[in-house]
């Protein structure tokens, strides 16, 4: 399962349950998140260090004990500073939505956007000891105990939430659900050649303004963050294939070996053969 590859066309599952755990440092092959966006809710666990995350148009900076709920079809992203983090992401409806009083719990929290520091944690009774259960569960086989966890954890969620969205749900809005389409297209068709008026025609906007919101939303500009999207791929087939350099750019939409290798020292301040040697 690519857990990172943004929206995923997979299913998070554990054996028969549809929920996923995943424990990601530096030695993960997608320690820097990419923009993505998946059709379950997440819930983000700081272990250690701080994750730089951009959720819609809203950066946020999480730290050790932080977490952070992310709904269904949330546009997401970020970049680790030591940064460790346990995620579970799972399908509400199939586990936690059974019972009409259980639906109306969890409809308001699927496309939310709830972080919580860890002094906000710490200072509700019982939801530390809580999230430290669900973690626990996630990773053993015990489903009852697993989806118990669950719903304690969104019990708590639940009555944080009302306070939370006053806050923040202004900051979400039409501009990052207008972009899907474009990040989808750059999935899509990395290798080949892509230009600025082609993303800004698929979302709709012209291209100045597709540009601006892109910015806001993503915080690279189009162009930029092509060529980031591009690397990243190239990182991957250059951890686990042994193609040459030059075919590695070709595949990921470089025609040009010296401007990918240049492009490749400006987002990973190394060069591909160095990087090839040190992944293996």
């Amino acid at each position: 399962m690519h857990y990172l590859d943004y929206n995923e066309g997979i299913s998070h599952r554990t054996g028969d349950l549809p929920l996923a755990h995943y424990y990601v440092d530096a030695a993960h092959p997608r320690y820097h998140m990419r923009m993505h966006w998946h059709r379950e809710i997440e819930l983000l666990y700081m272990r250690a260090g701080v994750l730089h995350l951009y959720v819609e148009e809203m950066p946020l900076e999480l730290s050790a004990g932080d977490m952070i709920l992310l709904g269904e079809g949330v546009l997401h992203g970020g970049e680790a500073d030591d940064g460790v983090y346990e995620c579970v992401v799972l399908d509400p409806y199939a586990l936690l939505m059974h019972a009409d009083p259980c639906k109306l719990e969890m409809k308001p929290l699927i496309h939310s956007v709830l972080p919580l520091t860890a002094q906000e944690i710490a200072s509700i009774p019982g939801f530390s000891d809580a999230l430290e259960r669900l973690y626990a569960y996630a990773l053993g086989e015990n489903a009852l105990k697993l989806i118990g966890a669950l719903s304690e954890v969104f019990g708590f969620l639940s009555s944080q939430l009302s306070k939370a969205l006053a806050r923040d749900s202004s900051r979400l809005g039409v501009r990052a659900e207008q972009l899907k389409p474009a990040l989808e297209y750059i999935e899509k068709n990395y290798a080949s050649r892509i230009t600025l008026e082609t993303l800004a025609r698929l979302t709709g906007l012209s291209p100045k303004y597709f540009c601006r919101c892109f910015r806001a939303v993503v915080h690279r500009s189009p162009i930029d963050y092509l060529n980031y999207y591009r690397i990243e791929c190239a990182c991957g087939l250059l951890s686990t294939t042994d193609l040459t350099i030059a075919d590695i750019a070709q595949r990921c939409g470089f025609n040009d070996s010296s401007f990918f290798i240049k492009q490749f020292r400006k987002y990973k301040q190394t060069t591909p053969h160095r990087y090839a040697g040190g992944a293996r």
